[in-house]
């Protein structure tokens, strides 16, 4: 006889995207910088950083596992402030 897990609780409350973009026609920079907070199929917490140009898939994606959603409020403010250190826009 075997033992089935219960389904994982989703929370999609806490679910965010932040979406950054910078955009220099005069040096052809058209870049995006993307970080998603999202639950992956066996419910751990995810911090997923996706960059690349505008108008395509991201060129790179990193995934971070986190313990708790609330971890990922504090690097999302560092990634504001560097992305705004290095001309991005928040939109």
């Amino acid at each position: 006889m075997s033992t089935v897990s219960p389904p994982p609780r989703y929370d999609l409350a806490r679910w965010w995207t932040r979406e950054w973009q910078k955009v220099v026609p005069e040096e052809n920079q058209y870049r995006f910088y993307r970080l998603t907070l999202q639950q992956n199929l066996w419910g751990e917490w995810e911090l997923v950083a996706s960059w690349g140009r505008l108008g395509q898939k991201p060129s790179r994606t990193q995934v971070r596992i986190l313990t708790d959603p609330s971890v990922a409020e504090p690097i999302a403010q560092a990634i504001d402030r560097k992305r705004q250190k290095k001309g991005y826009t928040e939109g």
